[in-house]
């Protein structure tokens, strides 16, 4: 009786067993069918079809398959000059950096005008440190066809004559702004929740570089958004005809100064200096240490105080840096851009067909204390955040960085 019972039961667990597979099986079928049918519900109500396509491994065997496939399926106009540039312009992106990139001939007479006059609309644009969208940090001045448009400070550039720019990049957007003078330009940008769309007229534009002004107690102040070629002259003007006038200290307001020629900075910086001071260490990518100093005695001995925020950028960063390790100024705002790398234009060599240039990063730049800047910044000796004004109109009565700084230098 007892192996009766013992077999019975073998076989009713060898039953169950078989039981439960053939459920999961079915199961898994049934599961599969489903799958694949609600999988071909939403392409066929995305109007998809599915084609095979095998890489063979080769980029260039890739993109002719590719070319092929194009011909056989693609229904509308295929523009194979905008098909060659495209492929080659991913192909640098994928280097990863958002400062390495192929430039088109556009793109390249953009760059070169951004820093002297040019006909456009007169903003000044940066990208966000997050997202890379086009922001606006302002107009050149109050006359400018962007400001009589309305156009403010951190607009964000989504379209610009009804083509979708809101991930080309600050220096695609210029290109595409710039025209001719007293044609218009559409552009739609989002400020905060709200879409809105401007018509601005372009007109010649005479780039702001250098303002400056004596403030209460003998306070000198020289404010500058952009370093020009011309910038380190005309600060060096601006700062004699303030000393002539009887300034004690000096605050220079580099806010919203996103950089430009590394040149101006260091030459700026050697104002500040005693010769053979350290003013930047620049490693290119071979790991080649370059050393620059100051080539002349100090001009600038008085104290300085540096403002500062999140789009103080590039050569901005450099001038900081250098005054901040010297002791030299103290520094009033929040932390800096974190932009630390330098990149190099490569035109001659690539060849006509290929575009404008190449923009590559070939170094990276650290303060005379070796303090590393890209992607962190300079934090500043004093972190000062820009209070709100009801307005949305810095004046001198609501800037409490600017009062920081007076403060500062008053008690000196």
């Amino acid at each position: 009786m007892a192996e009766n019972e013992n077999e019975n039961y073998e076989t009713y667990k060898y039953n169950v067993k078989v039981k439960i597979i053939i459920a999961v099986l079915l199961t898994f079928i049934i599961t599969f069918c489903g799958s694949i049918f609600l999988y071909d519900r939403y392409l066929g109500s995305h109007q998809m079809l599915v084609r095979n396509y095998e890489s063979s491994g080769n980029i260039e065997q890739d993109l002719n398959q590719l070319r092929t496939v194009l011909e056989d399926n693609y229904k509308g106009e295929i523009d194979e000059e905008k098909l060659y540039q495209a492929a080659l312009k991913g192909y640098v992106d994928g280097v990863g950096d958002e400062y390495t990139t192929l430039m088109s001939a556009d793109e390249l007479d953009s760059l070169n005008t951004s820093l002297t006059d040019f006909v456009g609309i007169g903003v000044y644009l940066t990208e966000e440190r997050n997202t890379g969208r086009t922001v606006v940090l302002g107009t050149i001045d109050e006359e400018t066809p962007a400001a009589k448009a309305g156009l403010k400070t951190g607009d964000i550039i989504m379209e610009v004559n009804l083509e979708d720019v809101s991930t080309k990049g600050s220096d695609y957007v210029s290109s595409k702004i710039k025209g001719k003078e007293g044609s218009t330009v559409k552009i739609k940008v989002l400020r905060g929740e709200e879409k809105l769309e401007f018509n601005v007229e372009r007109a010649s534009i005479k780039v702001y570089k250098i303002k400056y002004e004596m403030l209460d107690n003998d306070i000198g102040y020289i404010d500058f958004d952009s370093f020009t070629d011309t910038c380190d002259e005309e600060f060096e003007e601006a700062y004699n005809d303030l000393k002539n006038k009887g300034m004690k200290s000096l605050i220079v307001d580099l806010r919203d100064n996103t950089g430009g020629y590394v040149d101006s900075a260091l030459n700026i910086a050697d104002l500040f200096l005693d010769k053979g001071e350290t003013i930047l260490i620049t490693e290119d990518n071979k790991n080649n240490e370059e050393i620059d100093v100051a080539k002349r005695e100090k001009i600038i001995d008085m104290p300085v105080v540096l403002l500062v925020n999140d789009y103080s950028a590039s050569a901005s960063e450099i001038l900081t840096g250098c005054l901040k390790d010297h002791k030299i100024a103290t520094i009033i705002g929040i932390t800096t851009y974190g932009k630390g790398v330098i990149q190099s234009l490569i035109v001659n060599g690539l060849g006509e067909k290929i575009g404008g240039a190449l923009k590559v990063t070939t170094a990276e730049y650290f303060t005379p204390n070796r303090n590393k800047i890209n992607k962190i910044g300079i934090e500043p000796d004093e972190i000062v955040e820009l209070e709100e004004s009801s307005e949305n109109i810095l004046t001198k009565e609501n800037d409490n960085q600017l009062k920081k700084a007076i403060e500062i230098l008053n008690a000196k």
